[in-house]
């Protein structure tokens, strides 16, 4: 039995949006509504405990709570709770509790924030390949004899895009012989 192998291209077909993953055919997102989604993120961010800014050395540097390491924290808070004693004086119980509600929290916002991050990183990358195979095409048009005369400028701008430029390389010797 012969089995057909065939490969599907690397872009998005063109011809009016058929592919069906490709569901930005007739979305737009008007200056208006753009105006919206930003307020309602500063909104949010309004809504949250002011966020710092750790370098890569101090994330590298700080204790992780994760899953691993979970158990161990919710055991410590269930003994603090049943014996406040073995806490520090100096760190209120209220506190401890407050901090590990904090923590769930923020952990619930990261999750839908992740999956909103996840869906428009996907969106770009979707609607970019779009762009970029109709661009193609544009330019594969403009190479045509109908059109050769008309757009120099844009053509000459385009075709700069598939200049590579030779890395310089040292002038050729004989192999070396041992």
């Amino acid at each position: 039995m012969k089995t057909k192998i065939t490969t599907q291209p690397a872009t998005l077909a063109v011809d009016n949006n058929t592919d069906t993953r490709y569901a930005f055919g007739s979305a737009s997102l008007s200056a208006e509504q753009l105006d919206e989604v930003i307020s309602t993120i500063n909104q949010v961010k309004s809504l949250l405990p002011s966020m710092p800014d750790l370098t890569p050395l101090e994330r590298q540097r700080i204790s992780k709570l994760g899953a691993r390491t979970r158990g161990f924290a919710d055991a410590a808070l269930e003994a603090a709770k049943a014996d406040s004693g073995v806490l520090p004086q100096s760190i209120p119980l209220e506190s401890f509790v407050g901090q590990d509600e904090l923590l769930r929290g923020l952990s619930l916002v990261q999750t839908h924030v992740s999956d909103l991050k996840s869906k428009l990183d996907d969106s770009l990358l979707l609607i970019g390949n779009h762009i970029y195979s109709v661009s193609r095409t544009v330019y594969a048009m403009m190479k045509t004899d109908a059109a050769k005369a008309r757009l120099q400028e844009q053509k000459t701008l385009m075709k700069q895009r598939f200049i590579f430029k030779k890395t310089s390389q040292p002038a050729t010797s004989a192999p070396l012989r041992e």
